[in-house]
């Protein structure tokens, strides 16, 4: 398994606590709903339990949900079985050129080794219709590749890409975006990973 199976593989362990703990819809994103047309569709790019493709359904707009972890898409498609999940890896989407509006991808990329973040950025650019938006969460300080306890499994060990802010910013700029709004902050409970939150909306 690479770095991104084994961190499915632990998010299959902990797909019931997670859903628990992170019940709200990922912050900022309805900065990202507002720059869509309604009836868009969305992907939800590493969807985990389904919380924010639920909430992207409820605003109007038509969204897909992919995650690599078979326990979060079960999960998912038991609490929301209104919507369309698919068991997938973000790295290899198999949709045509231009079929999206808008990408969410919250806290997905942090599973992704830096290898492959342009390939999967190019990716997004090529599914993105003109003027897609994308929507991207990460976990930020010095950018670097670690392995962590996972909290809800401290006996787990959770692989993790860290982003600097320059070396997102520089990645979506070399990949077709440009930055439309940032946000950051600290994290706030016992529960989140002790990084820098970053928030980042970018257009095609």
């Amino acid at each position: 398994m690479d770095k991104s199976e084994l961190a499915a593989a632990v998010y299959n362990k902990i797909a019931e606590p997670y859903s628990k703990e992170f019940s709200k819809p990922s912050e900022y994103i309805d900065e990202f709903l507002d720059l869509l047309p309604i009836k868009s569709r969305v992907l939800d790019a590493g969807c985990g339990p389904g919380i924010d493709s639920a909430y992207i359904e409820s605003r109007g707009f038509h969204v897909i949900g992919v995650d690599l972890s078979e326990g979060m898409v079960r999960l998912a498609e038991h609490k929301f079985p209104n919507i369309d999940f698919r068991l997938t890896d973000i790295r290899n989407l198999d949709f045509p050129p231009g079929f999206f509006e808008g990408i969410v991808a919250s806290c997905s990329l942090i599973h992704i080794p830096k290898r492959d973040i342009i390939p999967t950025l190019n990716q997004f650019h090529r599914l993105l219709g003109k003027d897609g938006i994308v929507y991207i969460a990460l976990q930020g300080g010095k950018s670097e590749e670690i392995f962590i306890n996972e909290p809800f499994k401290p006996d787990e060990k959770l692989f993790l890409d860290i982003f600097s802010f320059d070396e997102i910013k520089n990645l979506l700029i070399k990949t077709g975006f440009s930055i439309v709004k940032t946000h950051e902050r600290k994290p706030q409970s016992k529960e989140e990973l002790n990084f820098t939150k970053l928030f980042i909306i970018a257009k095609k």
